[in-house]
């Protein structure tokens, strides 16, 4: 027999109330954190896939096809290290979020989904990047800028709800925020330029280096060195 007190709407907001406070958030991320290992490795490994020597080659065939599987290793090596980087940048902010909520796991899960998808327009990227279609060029652009946005958006929901360790201030947290800002821009400003000149984004890509650059240099908060705040204010 129902109780009474299941039909009260004050005692149900109180068990909605309850469900999010005890089931939808917590003091530990490992289990987030080893899913999302699992994701990355297997991305990488699909990544492999796409090289391919045919069997039964002649000896004097082998180097021709070594050749021609050029661009397919290049695509390959590109997203190996895309991935990577972002493998290393999630490490590193899951080392100081130490609690979650549901919305940090479902922003984790949209970042693993990128992750997950990059090995299809990888393929496409090897296969027709040098074609005159912009939509190789257009749909890793997307993919890419997706994934580090969504490293940000992870880590700044984690600041604005309290998530993180009590060693990241705000300076260290716009630090962070700064300093994964030029990968997603520059493969974002390539989507545009794809459909005017498809071999030429490809090689806006390599200005993450000196964009990278240029962010630390001139766009992060530089570090105080030990006792120059204190000179100031004395």
């Amino acid at each position: 027999m129902p109780h009474a007190d299941d039909a009260d709407p004050a005692h149900q907001k109180d068990l909605r109330s309850r469900y999010r406070s005890v089931l939808t958030r917590g003091g530990s991320t490992d289990r987030t954190v080893f899913f999302s290992d699992a994701v990355f490795a297997i991305a990488m490994t699909l990544l492999v896939l796409d090289l391919d020597i045919p069997d039964g080659l002649p000896p004097d065939r082998v180097g021709a096809a070594l050749v021609q599987q050029l661009p397919h290793f290049f695509a390959f090596a590109l997203s190996f290290a895309v991935i990577g980087s972002a493998w290393l940048n999630h490490h590193r902010k899951f080392s100081v979020i130490v609690r979650y909520d549901l919305r940090l796991q479902v922003l984790n899960l949209v970042l693993l989904f990128f992750v997950a998808l990059l090995p299809l327009p990888t393929a496409v990227l090897s296969e027709y990047g040098g074609t005159s279609s912009p939509w190789p060029v257009v749909a890793y652009a997307i993919v890419v800028a997706g994934l580090y946005s969504m490293l940000n958006l992870v880590w700044a929901h984690a600041w604005r709800e309290g998530l993180l360790a009590r060693a990241v201030d705000r300076d260290l947290y716009r630090y962070v925020v700064r300093a994964l800002l030029p990968v997603p821009l520059v493969f974002a400003v390539s989507i545009p330029v794809a459909f005017l000149m498809p071999a030429v984004a490809m090689y806006l890509w390599l200005l993450i280096i000196p964009a990278g650059v240029v962010v630390r240099r001139r766009l992060l908060p530089r570090a105080s060195r030990p006792g120059e705040s204190r000179g100031r204010s004395g």
